[in-house]
Order: C-alpha cells, then sequence, then structure tokens
C-alpha cells in the first residue's frame, strides 16, 4: 500500500517557518512597543514633578526663610532657580513629543506585523487545506482501486467455481 506524499510539502514547510518568524516579529515588536510605552510614561511623570517642583517654589518665592532673612538676593536665586526648572519642563516636555513619536512608530510596526503574521497564517491555512483534499483524494482513490481489485478477485472466485461445477 502506497502512502500518501504531498508534493508541496517543502512549500507547506517555508511558509510554516514564514509564520513563525513573522510571530517572532510581532513579539519582539510588542515588546518594544512595551518598552517605549513605559519610558513615555516615564517622561511624563519627570515633566509633572518638574511642574509640581516649579509651582511649589513660585509659591514659596516670597516665603522666609529658615534663618529668617530675606533678602533680595535670595529671591533673585529662587528666581533663577525657578526659570532653570522651567527650562527643564521644556526639555523634558521636549523629550515627551520626541517620546510620542517613537511609540507611535512601534504601535505601526505592531500593525504591519500582525498583518504579517495573519498573511502567514492564511498562507498555511491554504496549504494545509489543500493538503487535506489531496489527502483525501489519495485515500478516495486507494479505496476504489481496492474495491476493484476485490470485485476482481471476486469475480475470478465465482469464474473458478462455476467451471468447478
Amino acid at each position: 500500500m502506497a502512502a500518501f506524499t504531498y508534493r508541496l510539502q517543502l512549500l507547506l514547510e517555508q511558509k510554516e517557518e514564514i509564520k513563525k518568524d513573522a510571530e517572532r516579529n510581532l513579539l519582539q515588536a510588542e515588546k518594544v512597543l512595551e518598552e517605549q510605552v513605559g519610558r513615555l510614561h516615564a517622561l511624563q511623570q519627570t515633566v509633572k514633578d518638574l511642574i509640581e517642583r516649579r509651582q511649589q517654589m513660585q509659591r514659596e518665592l516670597l516665603a522666609k526663610p529658615a534663618d529668617g532673612a530675606l533678602n533680595a538676593r535670595t529671591v533673585q536665586e529662587r528666581i533663577e532657580y525657578s526659570k532653570a526648572v522651567g527650562m527643564q519642563i521644556e526639555d523634558a516636555q521636549s523629550e515627551v513629543n520626541s517620546q510620542h513619536l517613537r511609540v507611535e512608530q512601534c504601535e505601526t510596526d505592531v500593525r504591519e506585523s500582525r498583518k504579517r503574521v495573519q498573511e502567514a497564517n492564511r498562507e498555511v491555512e491554504i496549504l494545509q487545506k489543500h493538503r487535506a483534499k489531496q489527502e483525501e483524494r489519495f485515500q478516495r482513490e486507494l479505496r476504489e482501486k481496492e474495491d476493484l481489485e476485490l470485485d476482481e478477485i471476486g469475480n475470478v472466485l465465482f469464474m473458478t467455481r462455476r467451471r468447478s461445477i
């Protein structure tokens, strides 16, 4: 009895390997996205902390220091420090905006990776269905051939018994 051999088996195996690669790439893209989103949240928290610090400094601008003496020099230093924190806020906000762009790019990469996985799944599924139909056809032809051979054997036996009678 002959065994079924799928003539496109190599192609099916290649498509399955492409599918595995696409799935690995998707996992990697999702991991990068997760890292970039985490970095974005950290940067946003930094901006929030800096804004809170500047607001606190502005509230304390004219407050008396612990030693009790408030002079113009102390007020000027506080104003300069407040301006420096303002510049830090602008820099941090710029980093947040840049990180938003990175996150958007990562999201695009994840969407493209998902599409590639879907396409690879579809190609593998098509070949698997083709393989199943070919195997079913092979089995059906094999059964028909066996049935024909059994009929022939039956006819030969019948004819042999008929002659012997």
